[in-house]
């Protein structure tokens, strides 16, 4: 008997790995709004763009419809042809966070007072109300940054002036406050404990006010994990797990799974997090430089993770913009700035390791609980590109049937000459068995797309 074995899948590995431990690596899951059934896309390989310095990556902005880069302790301009363009020193080992309000490029440290760039000079606050903040963001002609005990506005159109009287304080409760962002015509003040929205009362020192019964009981302690995108506020909250805000609304999207690896992470103050638009999709791609990196799917809702090289370390990513009409990342180690390529299959060259464990597969699936199954063959349905390498590219196939605790021997199979782009192989000579999974792992430099499962069984009497 011909069935259909489910082969699309998010990350969820929980503690118990009899209840779940399926992996899906350096894939995304697309939903079809054909009507047909949902794939395992490619998530988008780097390719070189520019050089911006040799120092780690702290930071990106569009700022004149031109690129920005904060490498190490320098501020670079980046052109439309990838030339580099030395502005000026930024101090600190932090990440930094950057805005564009309209006339100057305003960058926020945490560990010094702000800097602005108008095009011409690079300069740092002196005044002595303006806070060292980690975190910038700009609203109606205002530049906002975070302190300790609430938000300084800026002087209109004066980005490095912050009268006293425009301090905003977030008192809800006692509370550290950790961040500013602003979305759809709010403020949103981040603490470890609450979020405080204010609007915009066009009055007063300074001009906004808290939205009293829309205060979140919620906070963050990982300021850079927060990224917006048209729809959304993303970030990690305190309590470990993962939100996104519309309005004044939030909302948990994690499941337990990965709740439970958060959790065991070493650190997550340093986690952060970037909002990617691209080829129709939006992603929130959350990294943990200790731990590992999950994206997650608005159009599915599900989640999966990214990898850089074959030992599941943090995915390469560490800021995106998009200007010159590419979507431009930073690498998180060096001074590279990639572009997010859909048909580039390899990370600036470097292999991607491409991986899918299912979810269990036993007698239930034939309406025959606790019965032995015993399969002919097992048939994998994908969809490849042109390949970059001379000799066929190779899928690999491994089972388990202790939930992924041990793996039996890899089983290569051929997907074909070049140019062979919907195919489907098959393994045969399986073992009978009462609960199986399968992984299915890829390393070619060829477009992968997972599409359908089928397996050729039968039930045993047992």
């Amino acid at each position: 008997m011909r069935v259909e074995l489910p082969v699309v899948g998010p990350t969820y590995t929980n503690r118990s790995l009899s209840v779940g431990n399926q992996h899906t690596q350096n894939f995304y899951i697309e939903a079809n709004q054909a009507g047909e059934a949902a794939a395992l896309m490619p998530f988008p390989g780097l390719k070189s763009f520019a050089t911006a310095g040799t120092s780690y990556a702290r930071g990106l902005c569009v700022y004149n419809d031109e690129l920005y880069a904060v490498t190490g302790t320098e501020l670079y301009k980046v052109s439309q042809s990838g030339a580099e363009t030395l502005i000026g020193t930024i101090p600190g080992t932090d990440r930094v966070t950057m805005v564009d309000d309209g006339g100057n490029l305003v960058i926020a440290t945490g560990s010094t007072k702000p800097y602005q760039y108008d095009g011409a000079t690079l300069t740092v606050g002196v005044d002595a109300d303006l806070p060292t903040a980690k975190t910038v963001a700009h609203i109606n002609d205002r530049v906002i940054y975070e302190q300790t005990t609430g938000i300084a506005f800026a002087d209109l159109g004066i980005p490095l002036t912050v009268n006293s009287a425009n301090i905003l304080l977030a008192n809800t409760r006692a509370d550290s406050v950790k961040a500013v962002v602003t979305h759809r015509q709010q403020v949103f003040t981040f603490g470890v404990n609450t979020i405080e929205p204010s609007y915009f009362t066009g009055s007063g020192t300074p001009p906004y006010s808290r939205v009293n019964n829309a205060v979140q009981e919620i906070g963050t302690s990982s300021p850079y994990s927060i990224s917006t995108n048209k729809d959304f506020i993303y970030f990690l909250g305190t309590d470990k797990r993962v939100y996104r805000m519309s309005g004044l609304n939030s909302q948990a999207i994690d499941n337990p799974a990965i709740g439970q690896a958060i959790q065991g992470y070493s650190s997550v103050s340093d986690a952060y997090g970037v909002c990617i638009t691209a080829d129709g999709q939006n992603w929130y791609l959350l990294s943990f430089p200790t731990g590992g990196t999950w994206l997650f799917n608005e159009s599915s809702g599900l989640w999966t993770s990214l990898a850089y090289g074959t030992d599941d370390d943090p995915h390469l990513i560490s800021d995106y913009a998009y200007v010159y009409g590419k979507h431009l990342v930073s690498d998180r180690r060096n001074g590279n700035i990639y572009e997010l390529d859909f048909d580039t299959f390899t990370d600036n060259g470097d292999t991607i390791q491409r991986q899918r464990t299912t979810q269990a597969i036993d007698s239930r699936l034939l309406g025959s609980a606790g019965k032995q199954l015993y399969m002919n063959y097992l048939e994998l349905e994908f969809e490849t590109g042109v390949s970059l390498v001379s000799a066929e590219a190779q899928i690999i196939m491994q089972y388990s049937d202790d939930d992924g605790r041990t793996w039996s021997q890899e089983y290569w199979q051929s997907i074909g000459e070049q140019g062979d782009f919907e195919k489907r192989v098959r393994w045969f000579g399986f073992e009978r068995f009462y609960k199986r999974r399968f992984r299915f792992t890829m390393t070619d430099p060829v477009k992968w797309v997972l599409i359908r499962l089928i397996a050729d069984v039968e039930v045993g009497l047992d």
